[in-house]
């Protein structure tokens, strides 16, 4: 089935009120559909691809107040004056952080204070516009293309994602297959099987906190820095460390748990590296962490407490006096006072994704809109 044409979208807010102008000239048999997170307007009229079907689908950012918004229909446009339910500025008019070929900003009604609305070009003026630009976007895409050029951020980005996706997934299939085949045995010899693909991909996670140092991804350092530094200390610390805790059934959970959340992290990661979303895929990455993280932490600070006798008895990482240092250092105290830090540092980490969450998908549990959304 062909796709619905789309015509040029026009948009422009104040703090107020959102203002979105459809360019099609003529139109009939329109039907409209406002909703608080939303629009759905199908028309026939004169757009860009002549007298056809059209259709403009919007999630918007924020939520907006269906009964104090108002359209109407002109000879040259359909025109939306549609009100906001908070006061202030949108970065962008829709929730997902994608470019839409057929949306253009109308700066014009960006207004600011003393603008009047004799400024703002007519309708018959920005119609002639949209065929203007249509006609040379038809003519340059009729041009053969003389050179590529690689889009390395994204490539980078997805091949990143995928190797790091490839590693955690063996990991999980690995640790299933053998608990199936072998049963309690595969529980004692996690680390010994794939411990070494595990340790791999964890010192690759470093890159994440490089990633928005350089640009290349907008989020923060701290997150990624915290939960590197706390794995790590885990795994190269403590489990590396000592054979007898390589062999304790937590370990194989523990391995589970961190590689089932990054099976959906790093397919999330690479879609939305390519500027795509998948429903499904966004809600397991903002819902799957609430029973895994703290499952999760649980885990981590068992391994603490399974660690401390051992480390007593070894002094492994503990040094006493004298020595050049002039310094005393026992190891076990530190074990004793990072289950405190996990607390603490879980505390925050969860807090962030519920935030993150709230502001992605809202506070239910599940969200109707997220499995019904339509991907473009």
């Amino acid at each position: 089935m062909a796709e619905p044409l789309s015509p040029f979208v026009y948009w422009g807010q104040t703090n107020d009120i959102i203002s979105l102008k459809i360019a099609l000239r003529n139109t009939e048999d329109e039907q409209v559909e406002l909703k608080h997170d939303g629009l759905s307007f199908e028309a026939t009229g004169e757009g860009v691809k002549g007298n056809n079907q059209y259709s403009v689908q919007l999630q918007f950012y924020l939520p907006i107040d269906p009964e104090k918004s108002r359209y109407r229909k002109t000879d040259t446009c359909v025109e939306f004056q549609i009100k906001k339910t908070a006061s202030e500025s949108w970065p962008r008019l829709t929730a997902q952080r994608i470019k839409l070929p057929w949306l253009k900003i109308d700066f014009d009604k960006f207004m600011m204070e003393g603008e009047s609305e004799d400024e703002v070009p007519s309708g018959q003026e920005e119609y002639d516009q949209d065929m203007v630009e249509k006609f040379a976007q038809e003519f340059s895409d009729m041009k053969p293309s003389s050179s590529y050029s690689p889009d390395f951020k994204l490539n980078y980005m997805v091949i990143y994602n995928l190797f790091q996706f490839i590693g955690y997934a063996y990991v999980v299939v690995s640790l299933l297959y053998r608990n199936f085949t072998q049963g309690v045995e595969a529980k004692h010899t996690a680390f010994e099987f794939v411990g070494n693909q595990l340790m791999v991909v964890q010192l690759a996670a470093f890159l994440e906190v490089v990633h928005p140092l350089l640009g290349l991804v907008r989020t923060g350092v701290i997150a990624p820095l915290a939960q590197w530094i706390g794995r790590n200390f885990i795994l190269f610390g403590l489990i590396l460390q000592e054979p007898r805790l390589q062999e304790r059934p937590v370990v194989f959970y523990l391995f589970l748990v961190w590689a089932t959340i990054e099976l959906v992290r790093y397919p999330f990661y690479m879609l939305q590296s390519a500027g795509r979303e998948v429903p499904i895929m966004t809600w397991l990455r903002y819902t799957l962490w609430i029973p895994l993280y703290p499952l999760g932490m649980l885990l981590e600070g068992t391994v603490v407490f399974m660690a401390m006798p051992l480390f007593e008895e070894t002094g492994f990482f503990s040094f006493s006096l004298p020595n050049r240092a002039n310094m005393a250092f026992y190891f076990p105290w530190l074990l004793r006072v990072h289950p405190l830090i996990i607390a603490g540092a879980g505390y925050f980490l969860l807090r962030h994704m519920y935030q993150q969450r709230k502001k992605k998908l809202g506070p239910a549990l599940f969200s109707r809109q997220m499995f019904s959304r339509k991907l473009r």
